[in-house]
């Protein structure tokens, strides 16, 4: 089998019994693309040893300069088609098995909202006059979800109707690798938010089962969810570029500051593993050391 024909079966596998979600489709694709042309369309899936691969690094490093984010998620691609590979039983051998190289990423933790951003742009989506069109209630709704829960802009856009129980005050996200959970409404002004917009949205002639749609019935998108915040975060006065996984960042962050054990944190936010939600502790960690270091200087003054 040449890596052409593995990359064309990887990808309809991913699409198919993993259901992956398009941005990350694009991103298999993208990446995988490059290997092929990096490789050569007819090299055999088989002839990839360990040695190919430290020089594709090699070359992705010195000859490209990429930097080490991107050289590791080209790598991550691979590794997950020759996985696939083994699998399914076309390859005897994982070149990745006895692959020792070290991918030095640059220490970054996630961005959140400040408190005085936070409590800036939660007053925003607040505020609702009765002159508010569909679009605006539908959009703040949106954003206050995000804020609340801190569910990803993808799993918000892929919520259906049924997936939402006013009555038991909570939702079923299905998040990645098919895996679903449950998340709560248990802030009253997000609950009272929702079921007016459910009022609303049932005047709306649509087709579709997703929750949230626009006031021509289509469902929206995420690039949608990215410019209504964007818009309502630039009305409110908030400098900064505020993003949907910004939100995400920023409840996990308070969650953990307000003492919820990291493991329900965990379990609220979808990560399979608990080393993606031990990140937060640092950034936790370092909002408690800014804000001695604001103390001890009003102190010195």
């Amino acid at each position: 089998m040449t890596l052409t024909e593995a990359r064309k079966q990887f990808l309809r596998h991913c699409g198919s019994a993993i259901s992956l979600s398009p941005h990350t489709m694009r991103a298999y694709c993208s990446d995988l693309d490059d290997t092929l042309s990096y490789f050569g369309l007819r090299k055999k899936l088989e002839s990839v040893e360990k040695d190919h691969l430290r020089q594709y690094i090699r070359h992705l490093r010195e000859h490209r300069r990429f930097k080490e984010t991107t050289i590791k998620r080209r790598l991550a691609s691979l590794k997950l088609l020759f996985k696939w590979a083994m699998q399914e039983e076309f390859i005897k051998t994982n070149p990745f098995d006895s692959l020792n190289e070290r991918i030095r990423l640059p220490k970054r933790l996630p961005r959140a909202l400040d408190r005085g951003d936070q409590a800036t742009l939660r007053k925003a989506v607040a505020i609702q006059s009765r002159t508010d069109n569909f679009d605006i209630v539908r959009g703040k709704t949106a954003i206050h979800l995000l804020l609340d829960t801190g569910i990803r802009v993808g799993e918000l856009v892929a919520i259906n109707l049924n997936d939402l129980s006013l009555a038991n005050g909570c939702l079923v996200i299905n998040g990645k690798g098919n895996r679903q959970r449950l998340v709560y409404l248990l802030q009253k002004p997000l609950y009272r938010k929702i079921e007016q917009y459910l009022t609303r949205r049932n005047s709306v002639s649509t087709c579709t089962e997703k929750l949230f749609v626009t006031s021509g019935g289509s469902a929206i998108s995420t690039p949608n969810v990215r410019v209504v915040l964007r818009d309502i975060a630039k009305k409110a006065g908030i400098a900064k570029h505020v993003t949907p996984h910004m939100l995400r960042h920023t409840c996990a962050t308070q969650w953990l500051e307000s003492g919820l054990d990291i493991r329900y944190v965990q379990k609220l936010l979808g990560h399979q593993s608990i080393s993606t939600t031990e990140i937060y502790t640092h950034v936790s960690d370092q909002g408690l050391r800014e804000a001695l270091a604001r103390a001890g200087g009003r102190k010195k003054r």
